[in-house]
């Protein structure tokens, strides 16, 4: 069988206690995301869903999230393996540390990513930082993206921060997407506050609109971070 789309649902928000949202998402099919999310396709050739998480308080956080993801825009569909991923992060990153030095009140700003590019029934997903990937098949959830931090809190990698500019080192992993198999990329704002078993729950229902569900679980939680996700699944035929 082999993959001719992917379904994909996505959302932003920044929660019940921070004033401002800090992290970004960035969908290949996708101009923008409204606040109410985005619901649609990708193609499953060169589609590609990002989540970054700022870093930095105040704007810094804001600031480093968007110019990543917008610096990555353009690359994505050309990222083959892992070695081209870490370039284009070390150049997204550079691209943080040429803005700090532009903008001083900017300084230590810095961003967590987490991304999925589709190669028709594989897909490859990366991350730098706490943010993740899961992977939902056959009622199960499988964190496959490595979190890059201490005790579950202080990063050890990002992109930009306080440490000048460095060559980034990504966690890169490719796996089948077999039919059915769903996708949820997300930033600690829904895994800090919604549990596995509960997420499981909501991939597995019949609802089209997994991340507005997802989001939902995430403010009942508590909603103490600003919450970033989207969901793909895999739709096959013969």
């Amino acid at each position: 069988m082999q993959s001719r789309f992917v379904q994909c649902s996505a959302i932003t928000h920044p929660g019940l206690v921070r004033a401002r949202n800090e992290d970004a998402i960035a969908i290949s099919a996708a101009t923008d995301i409204s606040p109410t999310g985005w619901t649609g396709s990708l193609s499953s050739s060169g589609g590609w869903a990002l989540v970054a998480d700022g870093i930095g308080g105040h704007a810094g956080g804001e600031v480093a999230s968007r110019l990543v993801v917008e610096l990555l825009r353009p690359v994505m569909s050309l990222l083959t393996d892992r070695h081209s991923v870490a370039q284009a992060l070390t150049a997204a990153s550079n691209g943080l540390f040429d803005t700090m030095d532009r903008h001083p009140e900017l300084k230590g700003m810095g961003t967590t990513i987490a991304g999925v590019i589709l190669r028709r029934d594989r897909a490859m997903v990366f991350n730098v930082g706490d943010s993740r990937v899961h992977l939902f098949r056959d009622g199960r959830l499988e964190q496959i993206s490595e979190d890059h931090a201490v005790d579950g809190y202080a990063l050890t990698q990002c992109l930009g921060g306080l440490h000048g500019p460095r060559q980034i080192d990504p966690h890169v992993r490719t796996l089948r997407l077999s039919a059915e198999a769903k996708l949820l990329l997300c930033s600690d704002g829904l895994t800090d506050m919604v549990a596995d078993t509960e997420i499981a729950v909501v991939l597995g229902s019949d609802e089209p609109d997994h991340a507005s569900l997802l989001l939902q679980a995430a403010l009942a939680g508590g909603g103490r971070d600003n919450v970033s996700l989207a969901v793909l699944e895999a739709t096959y035929t013969c």
